[in-house]
């Protein structure tokens, strides 16, 4: 069972164990902005809270983070390594276990995290076994072994949308972002990346490379946990304008895709939305 931890931007996945999933933290932005001229206090503590509450209330055994938990690149600032550090020994005090999946800002992130916090590749894992969920960052091409998933999760994009009043006020609001994809499509995208023929038929060709029987995913971009980061407002950004490989291969019909407020309210599709941008 997947469910929207509304109106947080985080999910639950009870799928033989709770796992709390949350992407796009990038703790120490502020020192980026205080270079800029913009001073704020630091953002840590109000986040690591935020987190702290889901996890109490909703009890999960397991804590997911999809990528990009720090900010600076490609140095990290005194402040990403001293709050980091403090961040993740708070959630290990509440939560059995911690797996990071590498984001593009997340360089070096092994020698921030205290004991006991899984890093693993930008390539993502897959959770549970009869329904099986793929999580990955979004930046770089997922395993081949993700592609067999019933559902996956990335981030990266920071999903907003972009709407505007009659009274010509535009406002951005974070949101989900939900649709379908063909497998077929999906297969030959990766197999034309790895620079291999799909052939006929896509998906026959994908199995004999990599004994991977790639199915239609539900895919969902989740929106960012930071609430002081920009976004993309997929609703008047063209395809090819997306964030990640996956994306922009031609394999998803964003358009397509269903988009949700963080509260819950359904706004519509991407390409119905465009007209209100």
């Amino acid at each position: 069972m997947i469910r929207l931890l509304t109106p947080w931007p985080a999910m639950l996945l009870e799928n033989g164990e709770r796992v709390l999933v949350a992407s796009d933290f990038h703790l120490g932005l502020e020192y980026e902005l205080a270079k800029m001229g913009i001073s704020i206090p630091y953002q840590t503590d109000r986040i690591l809270g935020e987190l702290l509450s889901l996890i109490k209330e909703h009890n999960p055994e397991r804590l997911l983070l999809i990528g990009d938990i720090k900010h600076g690149v490609p140095i990290t600032s005194f402040q990403e390594s001293r709050e980091i550090h403090r961040f993740f020994s708070s959630l290990l005090d509440e939560v059995k276990a911690i797996d990071v999946i590498r984001g593009n800002h997340d360089g070096n992130l092994q020698k921030l995290v205290p004991e006991g916090v899984m890093i693993h590749s930008s390539r993502g894992l897959i959770l549970g076994d009869d329904y099986r969920v793929a999580a990955f960052h979004g930046h770089a091409w997922p395993s081949p072994k993700l592609m067999g998933s019933d559902l996956m999760v990335l981030g990266h994009n920071h999903p907003t949308v972009l709407l505007r009043t009659p009274l010509g006020i535009r406002a951005s609001q974070r949101v989900w972002v939900k649709g379908g994809c063909s497998g077929g499509s999906l297969a030959r995208a990766f197999l034309e990346r790895a620079g291999l023929s799909p052939g006929n038929d896509p998906i026959n060709t994908f199995r004999s490379h990599f004994k991977v029987d790639v199915k239609d995913p539900e895919v969902i971009l989740m929106p960012a946990f930071n609430d002081l980061l920009g976004g993309l407002p997929v609703n008047s950004e063209p395809p090819e304008n997306l964030l990640g490989p996956l994306l922009r291969s031609g394999a998803i019909n964003i358009d397509a895709f269903e988009v949700y407020l963080l509260d819950g309210t359904y706004l519509g599709r991407v390409g119905f939305l465009r007209g209100l941008a």
